[in-house]
């Protein structure tokens, strides 16, 4: 299950309503999306890939997958966030096939190696198999990160090697509590790389978030019928917008955390891409939708030239972000990526919708 619905904000002016950043060429010449779906078909067949995107995104979604059964793609009429979407996705997948075991993937990470990851993810599909809780897979943190949520697990979960109790989830930690989360040991990153029974999940929903769960039966029922787009719509328009982090992971005392053996990395902003792309000998990233573009700089290093079609030409600049498209000019340190999202904000705020 791919949710690749989100907008992005931090990678603007590349990310947009219209291209969020899941479809943008960043790594490789491919777009997480591509990178994402591929990890995907590592593990199943097209036939049981299930993406959940905006309505708006869908013939993206079918540019990038044609191999996946076109009813495997569902349009969400809006954003309501992913506790709905994954409940909507669920249950398609339900209907399909009542047995179904489900892993979790988002669209905007980058993972490796990918043999490592397939391994462990078939590790978490069988205890899902097994086991009536729900399984996520941790990673040990780097640092104090407060966009993270973060997982406690120090137990070992009885019957399997390398594999710990889950005792509670937080939801993105103020800095004190990250900073001693952290230095604890006790605790991994949530990725949100869920396995679940998909009637597990359904459940979960309905007892710690029932009016999410409460549009769910009824588009059961109409999915392969006439009615199965008004269905949609209703359970969309009647939903609260919550995150599965809340409607869910944080009621849950107990449940199965897998320490990860892999890296992996959410491009959550321009920093990271930055960290993540092959650097010339002064450090600078030179990278573009369309290939390099043009630049040419001088006595400049350690700065990420994300270039269109003009020629750019920096001189005696460090750490700095410079993207650039057709109508809007991005120019950032790198310690401030993460700002860009307030940005956004205020083009909204000041009516300029038309760069969004």
């Amino acid at each position: 299950m791919i949710l690749a619905g989100g907008g992005g904000t931090r990678l603007w002016p590349q990310s947009r309503e219209e291209n969020p950043k899941q479809f943008i060429k960043l790594f490789e010449g491919k777009s997480l999306f591509e990178i994402t779906l591929d990890r995907a078909l590592q593990v199943v067949p097209p036939s049981r890939v299930i993406i959940s995107t905006s309505a708006k995104y869908v013939n993206l979604v079918r540019k990038y997958a044609r191999r996946v059964p076109a009813e495997n793609i569902i349009g969400e009429p809006m954003r309501r966030n992913t506790a709905l979407a994954m409940g909507v996705a669920v249950t398609y997948a339900y209907k399909k096939d009542p047995e179904a075991v489900i892993i979790n993937m988002a669209s905007d990470h980058l993972i490796r190696p990918m043999s490592v990851f397939v391994s462990q993810l078939h590790q978490a599909a069988k205890i899902a198999t097994k086991e009536p809780y729900l399984v996520t897979i941790g990673i040990r943190p780097k640092f104090p990160h407060t966009g993270m949520g973060h997982i406690k697990a120090v137990k070992k979960f009885p019957g399997y090697d390398d594999v710990l109790l889950g005792e509670k989830f937080v939801e993105k930690p103020e800095l004190p509590l990250a900073e001693k989360y952290t230095e604890s040991g006790e605790y991994y990153w949530n990725t949100n790389l869920f396995v679940f029974k998909a009637n597990l999940f359904l459940n979960l929903l309905k007892t710690h978030s029932p009016k999410v769960y409460a549009v769910l039966p009824k588009l059961q029922e109409a999915i392969g019928t006439t009615r199965e787009n008004e269905a949609l719509q209703f359970a969309f328009q009647m939903s609260p917008a919550v995150a599965v982090d809340y409607a869910i992971a944080e009621k849950l005392r107990k449940f199965i955390c897998i320490p990860a053996k892999f890296t992996w990395t959410d491009v959550g902003d321009w920093r990271v891409v930055w960290d993540n792309l092959p650097k010339d000998t002064n450090g600078n990233v030179i990278e573009g939708p369309k290939g390099r573009g043009e630049y040419i700089g001088m006595n400049s290093r350690n700065n990420l030239l994300f270039l269109d079609k003009k020629i750019i030409v920096t001189v005696g600049i460090e750490d700095m972000l410079i993207v650039d498209t057709p109508d809007a000019l991005l120019i950032c340190p790198k310690d401030d990526a993460q700002s860009v999202k307030k940005i956004v904000q205020q083009l909204k705020d000041s009516n300029l919708t038309k760069y969004l």
